[in-house]
C-alpha cells in the first residue's frame, strides 16, 4: 500500500508550488484559536508578501494498493481539499546575498481574520432585566441607639 500526498500553492493568484518546501504544516483548531499554516518558499524574486495577501492551498491524497492474485495495482479516487489562508507574517532573507532571490518563511492564518480590516461601530448589549431591582425598592429609615 502506498499513499501519495501532493499540494499546490497559489499566493495572490500566482502558482508558487515549484518554490514550496515540503512538508506543509497546518493546524485545524476546533476552538477559539485561528487555524494556521507554516509555509516555506525558496528562491522567490519577490522581496516580501504584504500582510493579508490571500493564499489558496489545494491538497490531494491518493491511496494505492496491490490486490488480486496477479498483483494488480488498485487506486482509490483522490481526496481533494482546498484551504484558504491570509499571510500574517513573512520572514524573508536574501539567499545568496546579492542575487535578488529570497527565501520566505510564511505564517498563514484563516481567512476570518480578514474581517478585522472592516471598521464598524462598537456593539454593546444591555441587560434590561437588570433594572428591575428599582421597581420594588422600599425606603430605609435609620435608627439611632
Amino acid at each position: 500500500m502506498a499513499i501519495r500526498n501532493s499540494y499546490a500553492v497559489f499566493i495572490d493568484g500566482i502558482n508558487r508550488t515549484s518554490k514550496a518546501v515540503m512538508p506543509l504544516k497546518w493546524a485545524d483548531f476546533l476552538d477559539e484559536r485561528l487555524d494556521e499554516c507554516y509555509l516555506s518558499l525558496r528562491g522567490i524574486k519577490r522581496k516580501n508578501f504584504p500582510p493579508l495577501t490571500p493564499v489558496e492551498i489545494l491538497l490531494s491524497n491518493v491511496l494505492y494498493w496491490t490486490a488480486g492474485e496477479k498483483g494488480e495495482e488498485t487506486r482509490r479516487d483522490p481526496e481533494k481539499r482546498t484551504k484558504r489562508f491570509l499571510i500574517a507574517d513573512d520572514n524573508a532573507t536574501e539567499s545568496p546575498l546579492g542575487t535578488g532571490l529570497y527565501d520566505h518563511e510564511l505564517y498563514l492564518i484563516e481567512i476570518t481574520k480578514f474581517s478585522e480590516r472592516v471598521i464598524v461601530d462598537t456593539v454593546t448589549f444591555t441587560n434590561d432585566i437588570g433594572r428591575n431591582f428599582t421597581g420594588n425598592a422600599t425606603p430605609v429609615t435609620p435608627e439611632e441607639n
